[in-house]
């Protein structure tokens, strides 16, 4: 991402307040949704270098990840994510999907029991994350068929 110059510098800013990057990354959610992932990718890459512990960019460029099936690539920004968040079901979600492709059942049954032990206490609130635990844990359960 072009970091705009400081004033009288031509240097790159040095670091961006919390409401900048907000809007940044709401940005970069506009693209992804509208489907210009080249451009939230740019965004993205920059928040991750200027804001590294932005948790939501870094589960942003997890979903771009994902669109191209880099499941590595999945692992590093879902995990950096998780780091930051622990308390995420959205990076535990990631982590899954990366685990799933790569066939790795021990890390995916990890995850989705933590998940699952979350939705049974109510604490995973959005309908969309419910759902998406539902579709993993039959990936997960149907793995050899």
């Amino acid at each position: 991402m072009d970091v705009p110059a400081r004033p009288g510098t031509g240097l790159p800013r040095q670091s961006y307040s919390r409401d900048e990057v907000g809007d940044i990354y709401e940005l970069a959610k506009v693209w992804l949704e509208s489907g210009q992932h080249k451009k939230a990718e740019a965004l993205l890459s920059g928040l991750n270098e200027a804001a590294p512990d932005f948790a939501p960019a870094w589960l942003g460029t997890a979903f771009l990840c994902a669109t191209d099936l880099d499941y590595e690539g999945i692992i590093g920004a879902a995990s950096t994510a998780l780091r930051l968040e622990p308390n995420s079901v959205e990076a535990m979600l990631f982590l899954v999907v990366a685990a799933l492709g790569l066939k790795d059942w021990n890390l995916a049954g990890t995850y989705l029991g933590e998940i699952g032990d979350r939705v049974e206490q109510g604490s995973v609130v959005t309908p969309f994350a419910s759902r998406f635990y539902k579709m993993q844990l039959a990936r997960y359960q149907n793995r050899n068929q």
